[in-house]
């Protein structure tokens, strides 16, 4: 269970007291809202599930290099792809060479192998789990021939789930001028994954992934933080990003995400991400 988020509950306790208030008399003393917590990041949001309604943010709609949360996207159109039939867990897709793990140096990959055949569902482990390059791009072809296409899709299911400051160049993320998103914009694109394709967004909670004999573990520090419930989603890091997190919790009925994008190094990125979470 995660702990009770001051600033929610603050909130809420502070409209009922307004309400009553209001009504006993008409002398009432203000009401003071606390700021939302001091977060060390280029821009965050934290974002209510059910409701959509911001809480707390800064910079909530600056474009900044996503990283690796583009794989977010590139899991989401799997996702609907799966949940419409159009490939199966159990497809085996060949691996090309514009997908081959040598094509990533000194990045996360997978580790799959030029001419050699990987399942869907492994495919898809590696890209969520492992936050494999290589992987990406072998789902991409296989889907719609080319990554090119592929993030054609991208892009359009980003204008479909409201992602109007976001515009996708690859599927993985590497930097690029063309690739940009928002805190608020990955803020919505964790609540579709969450309420479009929940069958994908299970695997986030996954902890590691073994593939060719090589484990890596989910880069997702919150997972083993046992005083909260955190179950996603996903890491992002590049020289020009800094290190990025959107993450998910839930404490009863009530689930948040937040959304810290630019911090100063991967433990900045879980610290600041527990602060709008707790």
């Amino acid at each position: 269970m995660i702990k009770s988020n001051k600033l929610v509950k603050t909130i809420f306790a502070t409209s009922v007291a307004l309400s009553a208030t209001i009504a006993t008399s008409s002398f009432a003393a203000p009401i003071v809202v606390p700021d939302a917590p001091q977060i060390a990041a280029k821009g965050f949001v934290l974002m209510d599930y059910h409701s959509g309604k911001v809480l707390a943010e800064k910079e909530m709609n600056t474009q900044l290099s996503p990283a690796s949360l583009t794989k977010m996207m590139t899991s989401y159109v799997i996702g609907q792809e799966l949940e419409r039939g159009n490939i199966n867990l159990n497809d085996d897709v060949v691996i090309s060479e514009n997908a081959w793990a040598k094509n990533f140096p000194d990045s996360s990959k997978m580790f799959v192998e030029v001419g050699t055949t990987v399942k869907v569902e492994e495919l898809n482990r590696g890209i969520i789990i492992q936050s494999g390059n290589d992987a990406c791009v072998a789902m991409a072809e296989h889907i719609a021939g080319s990554e090119d296409a592929f993030v054609d899709l991208m892009n359009a299911w980003a204008s479909s789930i409201g992602m109007k400051d976001t515009h996708f160049a690859n599927v993985h993320g590497l930097d690029n001028p063309n690739l940009y998103s928002t805190p608020y914009d990955m803020a919505l694109l964790g609540q579709a994954l969450i309420r479009d394709v929940p069958d994908e967004y299970r695997i986030y909670s996954q902890k590691k992934f073994t593939y060719n004999g090589i484990t890596q573990y989910n880069r997702n520090g919150l997972l083993w933080d046992k005083s909260m419930n955190v179950d996603g989603i996903k890491t992002g890091h590049t020289s020009n990003a800094g290190y990025s997190l959107v993450s998910s919790a839930t404490e009863g009925k009530m689930r948040l995400v937040a959304v810290v994008m630019g911090t100063k190094n991967a433990n900045a990125r879980k610290t600041e991400s527990k602060k709008l979470l707790s």
